[in-house]
């Protein structure tokens, strides 16, 4: 017998009647009249006698449903299993994030994702974005969270959401009303970022098209974090995204700038998308950030 016969088998066992069997799994009653008898051809053996048009079932079937009541039990446990599956994803996850992520989105996101899928165990890796790439496409990482990552042949990437791009300065700063222009930032003592990653290309490009990148920086950090702890020490202005702005230990003053910049929050995966629900859920909560 096919499992198949043994689930339509079974079903009319329980209830007594094709039409109840029927009713139990979703189908037509000719359907289950047509899994009976195929099944009772396969074994050569009739199961079921019409006695005063109910079914009586046949002393062989009597022995065969003892026998079979194990794997039926064993085929419930495996539908049980793969519906709370569907309902509460678990395994393990590694996920990676740049540094400035890792202070700021992320741990929001963990403890949002611990609250509604206990069961997954997650590796939290903070790497650079070239590093992000390469991790994926050698499966180190399952998962990974950037900002405006270039196009990487075998990596897919999907927006959650874009942060804008804000100035920053010492905690005791007081700006005047409204976005400080471009201009006005470059001319007096600002903190570079250089261009040697996609919010530091972002910046140079703003500069570049409004004719103001031959402005010389007072200080080149290249990280965010550097540039930050510098302008929160009034060193200089630094333009930084919104998420980073907010990650650091040292209190700072953020403002608006003008023209406004922002910069997109990507999911980061292999080409073909994440391989599980856990990460699918994951990259769902991460979305939730930005709503």
């Amino acid at each position: 017998m096919r499992l198949r016969h043994i689930e339509v088998f079974h079903a009319i066992m329980r209830t007594g009647s094709l039409s109840k069997a029927a009713e139990l799994l979703c189908v037509s009653q000719p359907a289950v009249s047509k899994v009976l008898a195929h099944a009772e051809r396969s074994v050569g053996l009739t199961l079921f006698n019409r006695v005063h048009g109910r079914l009586q079932p046949t002393r062989e079937a009597e022995l065969l449903f003892s026998e079979t009541q194990k794997l039926q039990t064993s085929l419930d446990s495996i539908r049980d299993l793969a519906r709370n599956l569907a309902l509460q994803p678990e395994g393990h996850l590694r996920i990676g994030c740049l540094p400035s992520l890792g202070l700021s989105l992320i741990p929001s996101t963990v403890e949002a994702f611990r609250a509604a899928y206990p069961r997954v165990s997650l590796k939290i890796q903070t790497r650079h974005t070239e590093e992000l790439l390469n991790a994926l496409l050698t499966r180190d990482l399952d998962l990974a969270v950037a900002l405006n990552p270039p196009a990487r042949p075998g990596i897919a990437s999907v927006e959650l959401g874009r942060t804008p791009v804000v100035c920053v300065g010492p905690r005791d700063d007081n700006p005047a009303a409204g976005p400080l222009a471009l201009q006005t930032l470059v001319e007096g003592d600002w903190i570079s970022i250089g261009n040697v990653d996609p919010l530091g290309e972002l910046i140079g490009n703003a500069l570049h098209a409004l004719g103001l990148d031959g402005h010389v920086p007072t200080v080149e950090a290249q990280t965010w974090h550097v540039a930050r702890a510098l302008a929160a020490r009034g060193i200089g202005y630094a333009l930084l995204d919104e998420l980073t702005a907010k990650s650091g230990a040292e209190a700072v003053t953020m403002r608006p700038i003008a023209p406004p910049l922002s910069v997109g929050v990507y999911a980061l995966t292999r080409d073909g998308g994440m391989a599980s629900r856990a990460g699918n859920a994951f990259v769902d909560v991460l979305r939730a950030r930005f709503v």
